[in-house]
């Protein structure tokens, strides 16, 4: 007999989109519409917009507390936001980053890269001022939002305009996430003491967990990286209910335990009814865990013959395998016939047949009992190409035709279909037939399909080991997806949808008149990524698109058009002034702008000396420091939109440490007298904050602060953070925003650039030091050139030319002042070399093309297909990988890939690339 062993259900899909891919306020606990988040959190999670600010949902938040993890121990999700970053400026990276956020957006084309921490503002390529932010596009099409300590990368559609939203939710001036969703921050408030967290806010829209429409939203915390859990391990859960659903605690765990990778073994479940929440903590013995490496190297390839009834294993490279480690399952079960019939090792070119009929769930897995570990060679889903769908919007209709050539036994599939109501449950059933089985040209009917519904066809049999069941046929009845976005002289409507649609069935409305430019006059029919101009429209107009195709039209997008400008407001210390400048754009009529100073009308406003406010058009007023300035424009009293804003004096400090006491000396710089009383000091003692250290110490010195004018702040350690945070009140909230950082230890002093001439190493650091207190090391080892053979003080810029290195080499900078030298910087010499990648979606096949450059050693070469691998695949080659070089990657009954990435001894970036479906 074969072992047997507990099958763990359908929680790797469902773990893997919690674990990688992963008015609030108003209704906090204390009532005073003041989050309770801790300061660190709450800043990276406010450079996320709402849902309701960029109109979209999210699929996943993904949320990481980088000073609490060894950075061995980051998965690849974290890596790949710290990538996202680092493209921006290099010297953001895991020691500058204290937080880190991800956010992925609509159907999945638009990621948000969040981080906050101890690294000034990136000086990338050019960009538009926003009062303290920079907002700019990268080579690659990204866009970016960046101030002091805090860096937003955005990537896919209208980036740009998501860009400069960003900068606006970070000042406040539009909301962000822990607003909408409106459960965002009673999820993050409950999971804060975990350094991971996912959050999933809308599960209507996931392709793996289901909790039948009575769960909306859940949020899954982890005390260490979710990829690597092992043994006994404890996890938190945050479930929004919906307002009437009636289910109990047995029921709830009985679903969570669908998700979670391991099994329940000790629970805890409170209840908030208050606002149907539910907190749940689990105490988890872990599966067996995957792990690739210890399996032995091979390549192994499933075929499925679904006309066949057969699925065809064969090993065509690597390692062999003893069968005795080997199993294949087919339905959650091991199968009848197994590969230890046939062979004691499994070698290559070996071949394996089993059979399977014209619908199945097949995986060749290796499993080590002695290590609990396992690994699947191979997955394959008989029959998911054996049923076409139409959808008939008139009839509210949803056929599936079976187009296989063998008869199936309908009792093996069970349609699922969820309305649009989440609280409603999902229609589960059998499939009803007049034969016994299907067969060619049979057709399913799901009756009275609304917009929102969602039908699935799978197997109605379990899942395999450490697999999640994935269905046969999924489809959303969704409406047409269209988003307007402005470029410069025009107005721009984006169609993304699956779908083609007579482009007659959509309508253009310019305040509630038909447009100018209607679809149907640039094309015939619309397909995903298409783009119709609809010309020069008025800031102020509103834009509506409708939907005619259903008996009454779907608005299905809108915008209000703003004013497309450019405006700069800059404070003058020496003055004491804020000068507003309009520096490009549109006229703009004043009646419809209003000069702020901390939320209050400016006694001065445009009105006072323009009609319209246009290019070269300026003012000046009078402004006390630390006060914060912008100009707004509106059109109602729902509507409005910042131009621009600054904060006076918040460049106005300087730090100096001592290392042989411990002293830290914060002293002003600014020439205006300023009230010292909004000013408080935080100390942040080994990445934590005491309320206790947070302290008016300004205040308590001075009843003025005068040039010179400073405090000293004992017993600070070199990990220690020191933030001066500017507090302002208004009517309904409190904002806490930081002006100040220093941390003695100089985490993000230098980043490398390499030149045709070698490496330079570039100082970064706003504060001056001593040059003499770093070293530069290659592989461990002084280099010929070291920071004080060519500078005695370090200011921001200074170069240190360091000559060539070979490919490989690491460079390291230790800040040699502490008893034991501290790494602040490392630089890993990627290979230079380019690489082609074509995915062919017919094929279900990506080829990845050495298309020039240096030879890389095969071993050292890694590939990441994003969303399906998150994890690098080595490359198909004996030992080394020059031009022409190629290895093809089998993506067959995947979802598509959407970015392949080239990276080099696992975690160095070579290059990745966009994949356009």
């Amino acid at each position: 007999m074969r072992r047997r062993e507990m099958i763990v259900g359908s929680g790797t899909v469902a773990a893997v989109a919690l674990s990688g891919y992963t008015a609030a306020a108003a209704d906090d606990a204390d009532g005073d519409g003041q989050t309770t988040l801790s300061s660190d959190l709450e800043t990276v999670l406010e450079l996320v917009p709402a849902e309701s600010t960029l109109d979209t949902k999210y699929r996943r938040l993904h949320y990481v507390h980088v000073e609490e993890i060894d950075e061995d121990e980051l998965e690849y999700e974290t890596r790949q936001i710290l990538d996202h970053v680092s493209a921006v400026d290099s010297a953001v990276d895991s020691e500058s980053v204290s937080s880190a956020v991800s956010a992925v957006a609509g159907d999945g084309s638009v990621r948000l890269s969040a981080v906050t921490g101890s690294f000034d503002q990136p000086d990338a390529g050019d960009a538009d001022e926003d009062g303290d932010w920079r907002i700019g596009t990268l080579d690659d099409g990204d866009a970016f939002a960046a101030a002091d300590e805090q860096l937003v990368v955005v990537s896919g559609s209208e980036s740009t305009d998501i860009a400069e939203t960003v900068a606006e939710s970070a000042q406040d001036d539009a909301d962000s996430v822990l607003v909408s969703p409106e459960v965002t921050e009673h999820v993050f408030d409950r999971l804060e003491s975990q350094a991971y967290v996912v959050f999933l806010p809308n599960l209507e829209d996931d392709l793996h967990i289901d909790f039948d429409g009575t769960v909306q939203s859940i949020g899954v915390g982890f005390a260490q990286s979710p990829t690597v859990r092992s043994g006994t391990t404890e996890s938190e859960y945050v479930l929004e209910l919906a307002s009437d659903a009636d289910v109990d605690d047995e029921w709830l765990l009985e679903r969570l335990e669908r998700i979670e990778r391991g099994e329940f073994v000790e629970t805890t479940v409170d209840r908030d009814h208050s606002n149907d929440i539910v907190h749940v903590e689990a105490v988890v013995d872990q599966p067996p865990e995957r792990d690739r490496a210890a399996a032995p190297d091979a390549r192994v390839r499933a075929h499925a013959d679904a006309d066949e009834g057969i699925v065809t294993i064969e090993h065509t490279d690597g390692e062999s395998i003893e069968t005795a480690n080997l199993e294949v399952w087919m339905d959650g079960e091991l199968a009848d016939e197994q590969l230890d019939d046939d062979y004691e090792a499994f070698s290559e070119g070996d071949t394996f047949e089993l059979e399977t009929g014209p619908i199945a769930d097949v995986g060749l897995r290796w499993f080590d009992e002695a290590e609990d570990v396992y690994y699947y060679y191979e997955t394959v889903l008989v029959g998911r190409d054996s049923f076409e769908l139409d959808y008939d919007v008139d009839t509210d209709t949803v056929e599936f035709t079976y187009v296989g050539e063998l008869e199936a036994d309908s009792d093996r599939l069970e349609l699922i279909h969820q309305a649009d109501n989440e609280a409603s449950p999902p229609t589960r059933e059998e499939i009803q037939l007049d034969s016994e089985s299907l067969t060619t040209g049979e057709t399913m009917t799901v009756d009275d399909v609304s917009l929102g519904d969602r039908i699935t066809l799978e197997l109605s049999t379990p899942a395999n080991p450490n697999r999640g069941q994935r269905p046969l046929v999924r489809f959303r009845v969704r409406p047409p997806r269209v988003h307007l976005s402005q470029r410069p002289d025009s107005v721009v409507a984006r169609y993304w949808d699956d779908h083609e649609r007579d482009a007659d069935t959509f309508r253009v409305l310019v305040d509630d008149e038909p447009g100018d430019v209607q679809f149907a006059d640039v094309t015939e029919t619309l397909t995903n990524g298409d783009e119709i101009d609809l010309g020069d429209v008025e800031h102020g107009a509103s834009v509506v698109i409708e939907w005619l195709e259903p008996d009454d039209p779907i608005v299905i997008e809108e915008s209000v058009i703003r004013p497309s400008t450019r405006i700069d407001l800059t404070y003058d210390d020496a003055d004491g002034t804020v000068t507003v400048d309009h520096v490009d754009g549109d006229r703009i009529e004043t009646d419809d702008l209003e000069l702020r100073i901390d939320d209050e009308p400016a006694d001065s406003q445009p009105a006072d000396e323009y009609d319209t406010f246009k290019p070269g058009d300026e003012m000046t007023i009078d402004v006390e420091p630390f006060s914060r300035v912008e100009l707004v424009w509106t059109v109602d009293d729902e509507t409005e939109h910042r131009l621009g804003h600054t904060t006076a004096g918040r460049e106005s400090f300087d730090a100096t440490y001592d290392p042989d006491s411990g002293a830290v000396e914060l002293v002003y710089t600014g020439e205006q007298p300023a009230d010292p009383e909004p000013l408080s000091v935080e100390h942040r003692n080994d990445g934590q904050f005491d309320g206790d250290r947070r302290q008016a110490l300004f205040a308590q010195e001075h009843d003025t602060l005068n040039t010179g004018d400073g405090i000293v702040i004992d017993d600070v350690g070199v990990d220690d953070r020191i933030t001066v945070m500017l507090i302002q009140e208004g009517e309904n909230y409190v904002s806490h925003r930081s002006i100040f950082n220093f941390t003695p230890e100089p985490r993000f002093a230098f980043t490398f650039d390499e030149r045709e001439d070698g490496i330079v190493a570039i100082y970064r650091g706003q504060i001056d030091r001593d040059a003499a207190h770093f070293e530069v090391l290659s592989d461990g080892e002084p280099t010929a050139v070291q920071p004080s053979d060519q500078h005695d003080t370090l200011t921001a810029d200074d170069e240190v030319e360091l000559g060539a290195f070979d490919t490989g080499t690491e460079l390291s900078v230790q800040w040699v002042v502490p008893d034991e030298p501290r790494e602040i910087r490392n630089h890993v010499i990627v290979p230079d070399a380019e690489f082609e990648v074509e995915y062919r979606a017919a094929a279900e096949e990506l080829t990845i093309e050495h298309a020039g450059g240096d030879e890389i050693d095969a071993d050292e070469l890694g590939v990441v297909v994003e969303p399906i691998h998150t994890e690098p695949m080595e490359w198909d080659d004996d030992e080394t990988v020059t031009e022409g070089d190629t290895t093809t990657i089998d993506l067959e009954g995947s979802r598509d890939p959407g970015m392949v990435a080239i990276v080099f001894r696992e975690r160095n970036t070579i290059t990745y690339q966009r994949i356009n479906n």
